[in-house]
């Protein structure tokens, strides 16, 4: 692990290397037998640059970040145990590489070892996230990722049948280890990519830059292992080494996603995970579609022959797929907007409503006094307002504790519940202060009465009543809720435990 602008420099050299050695041995820059053995040394040398790396900086590096680089460093020591010995048929036995050899067992070796160490990167992510409710891993979201594997690999292993794998089948023997090995090759490519393309589209792995390194690596390899197969199927007299580019440059960027420096686990998301996630979202649908276009030319046209069980049954498996997808994503999506329906409804809640007791708070208390006043000034409907205070409630907490004073305004709130009308309105207007609209015919100075009654012996408290019967051009909500409060000091200077009305 290096710093970024070391980084950045290492990163051109090696770069800059592994392309120039692929451009001189697929251009004729170097000719002949010399071609051969440029490319060879070259997909060797950057086979066991990655493998040092790998081990190299897991040295230093502790938890998932040490065991990715570890599991990476042993796969890559495989590919090139495998690289080595088609390296020494060639060269050195001046003989074809026989299929299934020993080189395919090196080079397959890398899979498992890819795969523990993608598993590792992507369990290894943030506790934290901005967005909780859109990023909960569901079983569904979980099943729509299944599926969405299946629709690619399915996808592109129909394309690389039609293209390649199919010219192998008619070619040999189906049953044959060479054909098992030739195919384990492009399967094995397309589901690493897969759980690549998924990771990044995950907001919450930690090592991305790695992560994204050591994809692009895995395609380089798959890309060229695809024209290997290829160029086998259409019977190649041989294969050009601008068809091996990718094993050159994968290697490179498997050993740079070791040297990339770690981000922080606190570190948020890039600013670019919209890309990866619009990635994410096309990424079954792109193969689908291509594969989908190919199976109608030969089906319309019949350029290429006709369909074989193969290619049907693979093609019937990922219609039923994206059927499946669809299904699951329609069950998902309509969950989440019950959720986030009942989100908005909690939060409306919340906004407008005391979290102690549960009555409305005074920003919706004066909202509907609002509404009263308007329809008192427009119809002439009455309303009484009552303002209701607690006596010597300061003296409750300071004798018995901030928490029998919040269970008495909790027994104060539902008892002002009790005597009034569902249309009516109880809030908590701050402290022990409480307010009361009583809209209609109600006579507001008998819930007052009520209140007090209800309160009892056990608790005392003062009220102020203003009662609006007769239409005043002049009156506010705001004075109405000034005459109401007077009215309550009024009562708390005659002694307290009382009401005062106020016309």
């Amino acid at each position: 692990m290096i710093g970024t602008r070391r980084f950045a420099i290492t990163a051109a050299v090696v770069l800059a290397l592994a392309t120039a050695a692929s451009v001189a041995a697929s251009f004729d820059i170097v000719k002949g037998e010399g071609a051969v053995v440029l490319d060879d040394l070259a997909q060797l040398a950057t086979g066991l640059f990655a493998t040092g790396c790998c081990w190299w900086t897991a040295r230093r590096a502790t938890g998932p970040d040490r065991r990715w680089r570890l599991a990476t460093g042993f796969g890559m020591a495989g590919w090139s145990t495998g690289q080595a010995l088609w390296t020494w048929y060639q060269l050195v036995e001046r003989r074809a590489v026989p299929s299934p050899s020993l080189a395919d067992a090196g080079y397959l070796s890398i899979v498992p070892f890819a795969f523990v160490a993608l598993l590792v990167i992507g369990n290894f992510r943030r506790s934290d996230s901005p967005d909780a409710l859109l990023d909960r891993r569901s079983r569904g979201a979980r099943l729509v990722l299944l599926l969405d594997g299946l629709i690619v690999v399915g996808s592109l292993f129909v394309l690389a049948w039609t293209t390649s794998l199919g010219g192998l089948v008619a070619a040999g023997n189906p049953g044959s280890a060479a054909f098992l090995v030739a195919i384990a090759y492009p399967v094995t490519d397309l589901v690493l990519l897969v759980i690549v393309v998924a990771l990044c589209a995950d907001r919450k792995v930690v090592l991305r830059p790695q992560l994204r390194l050591l994809g692009l690596g895995l395609a380089a390899l798959a890309a060229s292992d695809f024209a290997f197969a290829y160029l086998v199927s259409v019977q190649a007299p041989e294969v050009p080494p601008l068809a091996n580019a990718g094993f050159v440059v994968g290697p490179a960027l498997i050993a740079l996603a070791a040297l990339a420096p770690v981000p922080s686990p606190s570190t948020g998301p890039s600013r670019d995970r919209r890309s990866w996630q619009w990635t994410y979202l096309l990424m079954p649908y792109v193969p689908l579609l291509v594969s989908s276009v190919l199976v109608l030319r030969r089906t319309i046209i019949g350029g290429l022959g006709p369909l074989d069980a193969v290619e049907i049954g693979c093609g019937f498996t990922v219609f039923v797929a994206v059927i499946l997808r669809q299904l699951v994503t329609l069950v998902d999506n309509t969950k989440l907007v019950l959720q986030l329906r009942e989100s908005e409804r909690t939060l409306t809640h919340q906004a407008h409503h005391d979290p102690l007791t549960g009555l409305a708070n005074r920003a919706l208390f004066e909202r509907r006094l609002d509404e009263a006043m308007a329809d008192h000034h427009r119809d002439g409907t009455p309303f009484g307002l009552l303002f209701v205070d607690l006596d010597d409630f300061k003296a409750v907490n300071d004798v018995s504790g901030h928490a029998h004073g919040d269970a008495l305004l909790e027994r104060v709130a539902q008892r002002l519940r009790q005597c009034v009308r569902d249309t009516d309105v109880v809030a908590r207007l701050g402290g022990d202060e409480f307010g009361v609209l009583v809209e209609g015919l109600e006579e507001p100075e008998k819930v007052a009465f009520r209140i007090l009654d209800e309160l009892g012996e056990e608790i005392s408290a003062s009220v102020g009543v203003v009662i609006c019967a007769d239409p005043d051009p002049e009156a506010t909500a705001a004075t109405v809720l000034s005459r109401a409060d007077h009215a309550m000091y009024e009562a708390k200077r005659d002694g307290g435990r009382g009401l005062v009305i106020h016309s």
